[in-house]
């Protein structure tokens, strides 16, 4: 979902602010590729509810993790691909079953990768320069 389309709903105001919502748009319709797709779900899923979120998407658990993740490291910027690296490798230490809804629950409850989800918002902002960049490029 973005930053500012978190904060601010759809932006208005053309040019730049229009391919913008094009490019959440062309998302949720999944005409978004590779690598662009899963970086802008991470993002979605970031603003929904942190790493945590991320990995537990029930969507993101049928595809192959490697596959996401290589996708994600070739667009994430450096410190980010590292911070998603080490924030998963923390979410398999905790073998979460994620066919309970309990596990899922305490999980939640516990935050356990609430370190990755500060990281990540202390450095929002170079996320947001990626995903403005390739908005401009539709």
């Amino acid at each position: 979902m973005g930053f500012f389309k978190k904060l601010f709903g759809k932006k208005s105001g053309g040019g730049e602010d229009d391919k913008w919502n094009a490019m959440w748009a062309r998302w949720e319709e999944g005409g978004i590729p590779s690598p662009y797709n899963e970086l802008l779900t991470y993002d979605d899923e970031m603003q929904s509810g942190g790493h945590l979120q991320f990995f537990l998407n029930r969507t993101l658990r049928h595809e192959n993790i490697f596959a996401v993740m290589a996708a994600l490291r070739e667009v994430l910027p450096a410190g980010h691909a590292d911070n998603v690296a080490q924030a998963y490798r923390q979410f398999c230490m905790l073998d979460i079953d994620t066919e309970r809804d309990g596990d899922i629950m305490q999980a939640l409850d516990d935050d356990p990768l609430a370190v990755f989800d500060a990281w990540y918002s202390q450095h929002e902002e170079e996320l947001l320069d990626v995903l403005e960049a390739y908005a401009n490029s539709l």
